[in-house]
């Protein structure tokens, strides 16, 4: 042990050696006995991620892909889907295979293997895209191996280039509800999910934010909604007379899920952990809200739509063709850059009808301005 007590601080340091790096910083604490105990621990988190028998060696990719569960995915909005990310990480990688040995080889034959695979494991449903393959196997891999690097001190001499095993994506296609879809949709959609549906529509939050909203995230005094949005963006909306109509009627269906859904009958309920009785009001899942919105979508024949992300553009191009103002939308979707907004504000048909008939109107009527004399001008006859 070599706790000791710096001068002018009332707290033991800690500092020591393993696997040919130095441990060295504030215990915290102000007793020899306490911070002895503290250093004792950080001791043996360095061994076990280090694996020191006799010199350094890298830990498995399991055994980082558990710690990066525990430190950062597991405090994520949805860390079961996490994890289910994670557990196919390491079985297309090698979950014994130490984090030094994964090289621009081995990422290349795992990625080859993901895309080998069919989407949801029904061959009827095809393979899965390109872009499924970046953010479920190339870029989770990236993440961990990155933390290893940074955070963990785990010496990686062959790290892939990361840039090179990601797949082209096609940009992204723009896809908006349109109004005669919107009835359409109205008639086939379940009651319980109509609430989530139009204030996605309306705020174009993404479903995970639109799922997880709270009560606590509510607040009609002050007449704002507050949430977290991807990357850990903080996010405030204010609550107009429509977003008011839409929540205040759900107040008092469960004391924190805003948005709800009655269980069509009495069953154990795994996600929960305990037995649901019909005509609870159960938190919708972002999963279930998706499910809910495809067969509302095939039911009511829209083809075309991705379910709820599609909303998100919707909300987009209906703010922008009413303000014309894109640092507005930007605000609006919680961008960090004008230029990414643009892909989700696209002009369909009818507004490049209408604007090519304003130009003409506006071309007619400067040309006839030019006929009519001026003050002050000669005529010519």
């Amino acid at each position: 042990m070599s706790v000791y007590k710096p001068a002018k601080s009332p707290y033991y340091a800690y500092d020591f050696q393993r696997g040919g790096k130095r441990y060295s910083g504030s215990t915290r604490a102000t007793s020899e006995r306490a911070a002895k105990a503290v250093e004792k621990h950080l001791i043996a988190e360095a061994e076990r991620t280090l694996k020191v028998v006799g010199g350094p060696a890298a830990m498995s990719l399991l055994e980082a892909a558990d710690r990066y569960y525990a430190e950062v995915a597991s405090h994520g909005f949805d860390p079961k889907t996490a994890g289910e990310v994670l557990g196919r990480m390491t079985r297309l990688v090698g979950k014994d295979l130490p984090l030094t040995a994964v090289t621009d080889e081995v990422v290349a034959r795992a990625v080859a293997a993901r895309r080998a695979e069919h989407r949801y494991g029904d061959p009827s449903k095809g393979l899965v895209l390109p872009s499924t393959v970046n953010r479920t196997l190339t870029q989770p891999l990236q993440r961990v191996l990155t933390r290893a690097k940074k955070v963990w001190r785990i010496p990686l001499p062959q790290e892939p280039i990361w840039g090179d095993h990601l797949l082209r994506e096609p940009k992204e296609r723009v896809r908006e509800l349109r109004y005669d879809e919107e009835e359409k949709l109205e008639a086939a959609e379940r009651e319980d999910y109509r609430a989530p549906r139009l204030f996605a529509q309306i705020t174009g939050l993404r479903r995970r934010e639109v799922a997880g909203l709270t009560w606590y995230q509510v607040d009609f005094a002050a007449e704002v909604i507050r949430v977290v949005g991807k990357g850990d963006k903080p996010h405030v909306l204010p609550i107009t007379p429509e977003l008011r109509a839409i929540l205040a009627p759900l107040q008092g269906h469960h004391p924190e899920a805003v948005f709800t859904y009655r269980a069509s009958k009495t069953r154990d309920c795994k996600r929960l952990g305990r037995r649901v009785v019909r005509g609870e009001r159960l938190p919708i899942h972002p999963e279930g809200f998706k499910r809910a919105m495809r067969a509302a979508l095939d039911k009511a024949g829209i083809k075309g739509m991705r379910a709820v992300h599609d909303l998100r553009h919707t909300a987009a191009t209906r703010t922008l063709r009413a303000t014309g103002n894109l640092r507005l939308v930007q605000k609006l979707l919680n961008h960090s850059s004008p230029s990414i907004t643009a892909k989700y504000a696209h002009a369909d048909l009818g507004d490049i009808r209408e604007g090519m008939a304003k130009a003409a109107e506006d071309t007619a009527r400067r040309r006839e301005s030019r006929k009519k004399p001026q003050t002050g001008e000669e005529v010519e006859v």
